[in-house]
């Protein structure tokens, strides 16, 4: 074989490698090709699956955020009726306690638990009128009796009070003889026959809540009729074994 034609040999033969390495180059290429796509649809699939979770913790998240609302709501209306129902307890027990006896003393001595034990208060006083018109201390719990001086209807700060005829409430006072948190009158048929004074709330009581008011109201009702019934009950017991 002459030199030309090795020459002719070797450049066919590198053509057909050449031709045998471009074509192995483009399958890879074409390989390559279809991983990408691959790839870039599987991307794209994550992508799409992110968002699809993203908007469904999104929704998760809210109706989370409405069920909480929702068990906060469940969970105060349950506090309400608890409260309520320890309000009416209270209520009840007060006004069973008043009328539980005809006992004059006794009488006063729940007349100071309700306002010591239910209402909050340690400085508490039960004037009633006498013959003579005056209003005399009767009871007097946590406050000097030497202070708390007789009175009449209209006549200084308490007389003057106790004279409207209507429950008085000052939550702001601190207390002492001289100033009064609230100030109960005691009626017989529209007649004022005595008061209960209450000075200073305990410490840890800022001011009288709702039910304060609605055992005041019992205690302006109830009260005066359970005292007036147990004084009525100690005179004809007195008249009767003279």
């Amino acid at each position: 074989m002459s030199a030309d034609e090795k020459s002719r040999n070797y450049i066919h033969v590198a053509r057909e490698e050449q031709a045998k390495y471009m074509n192995a180059l483009l399958q890879q290429n074409e390989k390559l090709r279809g991983q990408v796509a691959t790839l870039e649809s599987d991307y794209r699939r994550l992508e799409n699956l992110q968002t699809s979770t993203a908007e469904e913790l999104d929704g998760l998240r809210v109706k989370l955020d409405g069920v909480e609302q929702e068990n906060r709501r469940y969970m105060e209306e349950h506090h309400q009726i608890e409260t309520h129902n320890s309000n009416l307890a209270n209520l009840y027990v007060a006004s069973y306690q008043l009328h539980s006896s005809v006992d004059r003393d006794a009488v006063l001595r729940t007349i100071q638990e309700i306002v010591i034990n239910l209402i909050g208060s340690e400085e508490v006083a039960i004037f009633e009128r006498g013959a003579s018109n005056d209003f005399n201390l009767v009871s007097a719990f946590g406050i000097e009796s030497s202070k708390l001086l007789k009175f009449r209807l209209g006549d200084g700060p308490i007389g003057r009070t106790l004279a409207a005829g209507e429950t008085f409430v000052n939550s702001h006072a601190r207390g002492g003889e001289s100033q009064l948190t609230a100030c109960v009158p005691l009626k017989i048929n529209d007649t004022i026959v005595g008061g209960i004074l209450i000075f200073s709330l305990l410490e840890h009581k800022r001011e009288l809540a709702p039910v304060d008011h609605e055992l005041l109201e019992l205690l302006a009702v109830h009260a005066s009729t359970s005292l007036y019934c147990a004084t009525l009950h100690g005179q004809v017991n007195a008249a009767v074994g003279a």
